[in-house]
């Protein structure tokens, strides 16, 4: 018999392995290291300012003591790009550069060329990111750690939710589709056309009043 699957609150220990399925699902659900090779990078960029404190509503799945997926969420956009500025300065003043990370300067670039459509911030202060394992696909952990996210929002108060997604991700589509995203604009995109082979299409999601009578911390 598998493991129970156990969701709850990111506390600082969990940092790391954070970082780390951030990285092995970061193209697609698969490694990111096919666009990314720098790996501290890329676990700084993508988790670091929710570490400052940004993130509220984070939360992990683990499973026999490994943390096999996450979400994280920002609900104060202002608050969430003023640590995403820290912690890119603190990369710059740190961190030498090496050859994977100028490898990683790429999509950097065609990130800043070709941005994730977003929502308007007043109508949906918050963002979400949400990540598992292959391991973990399949089991309602994504479900399970959305909804406990989607609580925290709601107690808070916050009036809408967003996220950017692609269509390469059909499993996560239905996931935010059942529960009660919306799609708020679709872009085809190049960003991703020289690891992907072809454009892919953004997929832009909303939530408005988020969180209601949701149960935050579930076991199996």
């Amino acid at each position: 018999m598998p493991a129970a699957l156990m969701i709850r609150p990111v506390c600082p220990r969990d940092w790391a392995d954070v970082a780390r399925v951030a990285y092995l699902t970061g193209f697609f659900g698969q490694s990111a290291q096919v666009y990314f090779p720098d790996q501290a990078l890329f676990g700084a960029l993508w988790t670091g300012p929710y570490v400052q404190g940004t993130g509220a509503g984070s939360f992990v799945a683990e499973r026999a003591g490994e943390v096999v997926g996450y979400v994280l969420g920002a609900p104060e956009h202002d608050r969430y790009r003023q640590a995403l500025i820290r912690v890119v300065a603190r990369q710059v003043i740190r961190r030498r550069p090496t050859s994977a990370t100028l490898r990683s300067l790429r999509y950097l670039w065609r990130a800043a060329l070709y941005p994730s459509p977003h929502a308007d911030w007043r109508a949906f202060p918050a963002h979400l990111h949400l990540n598992l394992l292959p391991a973990a696909r399949g089991a309602g952990a994504g479900r399970r750690l959305l909804e406990a996210h989607l609580s925290v929002l709601g107690g808070l108060g916050v009036p809408g939710v967003q996220l950017s997604t692609t269509t390469e991700n059909v499993a996560a589509l239905g996931l935010y589709r059942r529960l009660g995203f919306e799609v708020l604009e679709t872009r085809i995109t190049p960003l991703w056309t020289p690891w992907l082979g072809h454009p892919a299409t953004h997929v832009l999601m909303g939530l408005r009043a988020p969180g209601r009578d949701r149960d935050p911390v579930r076991r199996d």
